[in-house]
Protein backbone atom coordinates (compact mmCIF):
# COMPACT_ATOMS: atom_id res chain seq x y z
CA UNK A 1 0.00 0.00 0.00
CA UNK A 2 0.97 3.34 -0.45
CA UNK A 3 1.65 6.16 1.75
CA UNK A 4 -1.01 9.34 1.55
CA UNK A 5 2.42 11.83 0.47
CA UNK A 6 3.62 9.30 -2.08
CA UNK A 7 4.90 10.88 -5.19
CA UNK A 8 3.12 10.01 -8.59
CA UNK A 9 6.69 9.48 -9.99
CA UNK A 10 7.38 7.12 -7.43
CA UNK A 11 3.82 4.93 -7.96
CA UNK A 12 5.22 4.64 -11.71
CA UNK A 13 8.40 3.50 -10.96
CA UNK A 14 7.34 1.28 -8.63
CA UNK A 15 4.35 -0.35 -11.08
CA UNK A 16 7.43 -0.34 -14.10
CA UNK A 17 9.54 -2.40 -11.91
CA UNK A 18 6.68 -4.63 -10.46
CA UNK A 19 5.38 -4.90 -13.84
CA UNK A 20 9.27 -5.95 -14.79
CA UNK A 21 9.04 -8.74 -11.92
CA UNK A 22 5.58 -10.00 -13.38
CA UNK A 23 6.14 -10.31 -16.78
CA UNK A 24 9.98 -12.90 -15.22
CA UNK A 25 8.07 -14.63 -13.15
CA UNK A 26 5.35 -15.25 -15.63
CA UNK A 27 7.71 -16.92 -18.01
CA UNK A 28 9.75 -19.09 -15.21
CA UNK A 29 5.78 -20.31 -14.54
CA UNK A 30 5.46 -21.06 -18.40
CA UNK A 31 8.68 -23.15 -18.00
CA UNK A 32 7.54 -25.03 -15.10
CA UNK A 33 4.65 -25.68 -16.52
CA UNK A 34 6.28 -27.02 -19.80
CA UNK A 35 8.90 -29.12 -17.55
CA UNK A 36 5.54 -30.18 -15.39
CA UNK A 37 3.37 -32.13 -17.93
CA UNK A 38 5.13 -32.36 -21.58
CA UNK A 39 8.56 -32.64 -20.21
CA UNK A 40 7.70 -35.15 -17.29
CA UNK A 41 5.70 -37.07 -20.20
CA UNK A 42 8.87 -37.39 -22.65
CA UNK A 43 11.30 -38.35 -19.52
CA UNK A 44 8.81 -40.89 -18.51
CA UNK A 45 8.32 -42.21 -22.07
CA UNK A 46 11.93 -42.17 -22.40
CA UNK A 47 12.36 -44.15 -19.57
CA UNK A 48 10.03 -47.06 -20.45
CA UNK A 49 11.37 -47.30 -23.66
CA UNK A 50 14.67 -47.82 -22.48
CA UNK A 51 13.91 -50.07 -19.93
CA UNK A 52 12.01 -51.77 -22.70
CA UNK A 53 14.65 -52.32 -25.08
CA UNK A 54 17.28 -53.46 -22.68
CA UNK A 55 15.35 -56.47 -21.64
CA UNK A 56 14.99 -57.39 -18.05
CA UNK A 57 17.01 -54.22 -16.22
CA UNK A 58 18.80 -55.20 -13.11
CA UNK A 59 16.63 -53.95 -10.15
CA UNK A 60 19.21 -50.78 -9.20
CA UNK A 61 18.84 -48.89 -12.40
CA UNK A 62 14.71 -49.80 -12.13
CA UNK A 63 14.96 -47.61 -8.61
CA UNK A 64 17.21 -45.11 -10.29
CA UNK A 65 14.58 -44.46 -12.91
CA UNK A 66 11.90 -44.56 -10.78
CA UNK A 67 13.54 -42.19 -7.60
CA UNK A 68 14.54 -39.69 -10.98
CA UNK A 69 11.30 -39.66 -12.19
CA UNK A 70 9.58 -39.56 -8.87
CA UNK A 71 12.01 -36.39 -7.70
CA UNK A 72 11.26 -34.72 -11.67
CA UNK A 73 7.30 -34.78 -11.05
CA UNK A 74 7.18 -33.80 -6.95
CA UNK A 75 9.51 -31.31 -7.57
CA UNK A 76 8.10 -29.59 -10.93
CA UNK A 77 4.83 -29.48 -9.37
CA UNK A 78 5.99 -28.19 -6.18
CA UNK A 79 7.96 -25.77 -8.06
CA UNK A 80 4.83 -24.73 -10.12
CA UNK A 81 2.73 -24.52 -7.05
CA UNK A 82 4.97 -21.76 -5.46
CA UNK A 83 5.23 -19.76 -8.44
CA UNK A 84 1.75 -19.70 -9.14
CA UNK A 85 1.07 -18.12 -5.79
CA UNK A 86 3.99 -16.00 -6.06
CA UNK A 87 2.36 -14.86 -9.44
CA UNK A 88 -0.39 -14.24 -8.09
CA UNK A 89 0.50 -11.85 -4.86
CA UNK A 90 2.66 -9.70 -7.14
CA UNK A 91 -0.13 -9.54 -9.68
CA UNK A 92 -2.66 -8.09 -6.46
CA UNK A 93 0.22 -6.12 -5.52
CA UNK A 94 0.24 -4.50 -9.42
CA UNK A 95 -3.56 -3.80 -9.40
CA UNK A 96 -3.68 -1.93 -5.97
CA UNK A 97 -0.41 -0.01 -7.36
CA UNK A 98 -2.36 1.05 -10.62
CA UNK A 99 -5.58 1.66 -8.10
CA UNK A 100 -3.60 3.81 -6.01
CA UNK A 101 -2.10 5.86 -9.52
CA UNK A 102 -5.78 6.23 -10.84
CA UNK A 103 -6.76 7.39 -7.13
CA UNK A 104 -4.28 10.29 -7.17
CA UNK A 105 -4.91 11.23 -10.80
CA UNK A 106 -8.61 11.67 -9.68
CA UNK A 107 -7.47 13.79 -6.81
CA UNK A 108 -8.17 16.96 -8.10
CA UNK A 109 -11.59 15.94 -9.88
CA UNK A 110 -14.64 17.04 -8.73
CA UNK A 111 -16.86 14.50 -7.90
CA UNK A 112 -20.14 16.12 -8.09
CA UNK A 113 -19.04 17.62 -11.49
CA UNK A 114 -20.70 15.48 -14.66
CA UNK A 115 -17.53 15.94 -16.50
CA UNK A 116 -15.60 14.45 -13.88
CA UNK A 117 -17.52 11.55 -13.83
CA UNK A 118 -16.87 10.55 -17.59
CA UNK A 119 -13.00 11.25 -16.86
CA UNK A 120 -13.28 8.84 -14.35
CA UNK A 121 -14.90 6.29 -16.77
CA UNK A 122 -12.09 6.83 -19.18
CA UNK A 123 -9.41 6.42 -16.43
CA UNK A 124 -10.83 2.82 -15.59
CA UNK A 125 -11.26 1.78 -19.16
CA UNK A 126 -7.66 0.53 -19.94
CA UNK A 127 -7.94 -2.26 -17.30
CA UNK A 128 -11.04 -3.70 -19.09
CA UNK A 129 -9.02 -3.39 -22.07
CA UNK A 130 -6.43 -4.79 -20.43
CA UNK A 131 -8.75 -7.87 -19.34
CA UNK A 132 -10.08 -8.44 -22.64
CA UNK A 133 -7.01 -8.58 -24.21
CA UNK A 134 -5.83 -11.02 -21.58
CA UNK A 135 -9.03 -13.19 -21.59
CA UNK A 136 -8.92 -13.26 -25.75
CA UNK A 137 -4.95 -14.56 -25.66
CA UNK A 138 -6.12 -17.42 -23.54
CA UNK A 139 -8.80 -18.37 -25.72
CA UNK A 140 -6.73 -18.08 -28.51
CA UNK A 141 -3.92 -20.82 -26.86
CA UNK A 142 -7.10 -22.81 -25.96
CA UNK A 143 -8.67 -23.00 -29.58
CA UNK A 144 -4.84 -23.45 -30.77
CA UNK A 145 -3.88 -26.66 -28.21
CA UNK A 146 -7.21 -28.27 -29.15
CA UNK A 147 -6.34 -27.84 -33.01
CA UNK A 148 -3.28 -29.03 -32.70
CA UNK A 149 -4.65 -32.18 -30.67
CA UNK A 150 -7.31 -32.85 -33.20
CA UNK A 151 -4.77 -32.65 -36.25
CA UNK A 152 -2.00 -34.66 -34.34
CA UNK A 153 -4.19 -37.10 -32.90
CA UNK A 154 -6.03 -37.71 -36.70
CA UNK A 155 -2.78 -38.45 -37.91
CA UNK A 156 -1.48 -40.71 -35.37
CA UNK A 157 -5.00 -42.53 -35.20
CA UNK A 158 -4.48 -43.52 -38.86
CA UNK A 159 -1.14 -44.42 -38.47
CA UNK A 160 -1.99 -46.93 -35.93
CA UNK A 161 -5.52 -48.11 -37.38
CA UNK A 162 -3.96 -49.19 -40.11
CA UNK A 163 -1.29 -50.95 -38.15
CA UNK A 164 -4.05 -52.63 -36.46
CA UNK A 165 -5.04 -54.71 -39.64
CA UNK A 166 -1.31 -56.80 -39.31
CA UNK A 167 -1.24 -56.26 -35.10
CA UNK A 168 -4.11 -56.80 -33.19
CA UNK A 169 -2.89 -55.54 -30.05
CA UNK A 170 -2.89 -51.77 -31.70
CA UNK A 171 -6.44 -52.07 -32.41
CA UNK A 172 -7.71 -51.00 -28.66
CA UNK A 173 -5.23 -48.12 -29.14
CA UNK A 174 -6.80 -47.14 -32.38
CA UNK A 175 -10.08 -46.64 -30.79
CA UNK A 176 -8.83 -45.02 -27.45
CA UNK A 177 -7.54 -42.61 -30.15
CA UNK A 178 -10.52 -41.95 -31.95
CA UNK A 179 -12.13 -41.22 -28.75
CA UNK A 180 -9.60 -38.58 -27.59
CA UNK A 181 -9.87 -37.51 -31.04
CA UNK A 182 -13.72 -37.24 -30.53
CA UNK A 183 -13.93 -35.94 -27.28
CA UNK A 184 -11.28 -33.02 -28.13
CA UNK A 185 -13.27 -31.64 -31.39
CA UNK A 186 -16.48 -31.48 -29.17
CA UNK A 187 -14.83 -29.76 -27.10
CA UNK A 188 -13.22 -26.93 -29.20
CA UNK A 189 -16.91 -27.26 -31.01
CA UNK A 190 -18.48 -26.30 -27.88
CA UNK A 191 -16.35 -24.15 -26.63
CA UNK A 192 -16.23 -21.50 -29.79
CA UNK A 193 -12.53 -20.49 -28.52
CA UNK A 194 -11.83 -18.70 -32.06
CA UNK A 195 -15.00 -16.84 -31.77
CA UNK A 196 -14.83 -15.89 -28.57
CA UNK A 197 -10.89 -14.72 -29.16
CA UNK A 198 -12.48 -12.61 -31.52
CA UNK A 199 -15.05 -11.00 -29.92
CA UNK A 200 -12.67 -10.04 -26.94
CA UNK A 201 -10.15 -8.53 -29.13
CA UNK A 202 -12.20 -6.77 -31.31
CA UNK A 203 -13.89 -5.28 -28.35
CA UNK A 204 -10.72 -4.41 -26.59
CA UNK A 205 -9.15 -2.58 -29.25
CA UNK A 206 -12.49 -0.56 -30.33
CA UNK A 207 -12.31 0.48 -26.65
CA UNK A 208 -8.67 1.39 -26.50
CA UNK A 209 -9.39 3.67 -29.98
CA UNK A 210 -11.90 5.42 -28.74
CA UNK A 211 -9.65 6.44 -25.35
CA UNK A 212 -7.47 7.98 -27.57
CA UNK A 213 -9.73 9.67 -29.76
CA UNK A 214 -11.93 11.26 -27.18
CA UNK A 215 -8.38 12.71 -25.82
CA UNK A 216 -6.89 13.79 -29.24
CA UNK A 217 -10.28 15.25 -30.09
CA UNK A 218 -9.59 13.39 -33.76
CA UNK A 219 -12.24 11.09 -35.41
CA UNK A 220 -15.92 11.89 -34.24
CA UNK A 221 -14.85 13.80 -31.37
CA UNK A 222 -12.95 16.49 -34.07
CA UNK A 223 -16.37 18.20 -33.96
CA UNK A 224 -16.87 18.87 -30.46
CA UNK A 225 -15.42 22.06 -29.18
CA UNK A 226 -16.73 21.60 -25.73
CA UNK A 227 -14.93 19.14 -23.57
CA UNK A 228 -18.22 18.70 -21.50
CA UNK A 229 -19.67 17.03 -25.09
CA UNK A 230 -17.03 15.04 -26.42
CA UNK A 231 -16.31 13.27 -23.01
CA UNK A 232 -20.19 12.34 -22.85
CA UNK A 233 -20.19 11.04 -26.11
CA UNK A 234 -16.98 9.40 -25.38
CA UNK A 235 -19.00 7.50 -22.06
CA UNK A 236 -22.05 7.07 -24.71
CA UNK A 237 -19.87 5.57 -27.29
CA UNK A 238 -18.04 2.85 -24.80
CA UNK A 239 -21.59 1.58 -23.35
CA UNK A 240 -22.79 1.05 -26.59
CA UNK A 241 -19.60 -1.04 -27.29
CA UNK A 242 -19.68 -2.85 -24.14
CA UNK A 243 -23.27 -3.73 -24.54
CA UNK A 244 -22.80 -5.24 -28.17
CA UNK A 245 -20.05 -7.27 -26.74
CA UNK A 246 -22.36 -8.50 -23.89
CA UNK A 247 -24.75 -9.38 -27.14
CA UNK A 248 -21.72 -11.29 -28.99
CA UNK A 249 -20.97 -13.39 -25.96
CA UNK A 250 -24.96 -14.37 -25.47
CA UNK A 251 -24.83 -15.24 -29.40
CA UNK A 252 -21.90 -17.31 -28.50
CA UNK A 253 -22.43 -19.19 -25.42
CA UNK A 254 -21.74 -19.18 -21.84
CA UNK A 255 -18.26 -19.24 -20.58
CA UNK A 256 -16.01 -22.56 -20.79
CA UNK A 257 -12.97 -21.05 -19.52
CA UNK A 258 -13.06 -19.05 -16.36
CA UNK A 259 -12.47 -15.47 -16.54
CA UNK A 260 -10.47 -14.18 -13.16
CA UNK A 261 -6.93 -16.14 -14.02
CA UNK A 262 -3.72 -14.44 -14.29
Amino acid sequence: MLSADSAPDDVARRIADLSEQVHRALLLRRLLVVWAIPGNGVLIALALGGLVLRGTPVWWMTTLVSVILMISVVGSLFLLYRQYFRVRGMAIELRELNQARREQMLDDMDSGDLLATHKRYRVYLPDAVRAYRRQARRYRCANNVLQVMVIAGSIVTAVVAAASVSMATARWSAVVLSLVVALTAALSGYGKYRERSVNLQVTADALEREYHSVELRVGKYGRFEDERAAYAEFAHEAEVLLDEHAKRQQQVGPAVLPDNLV
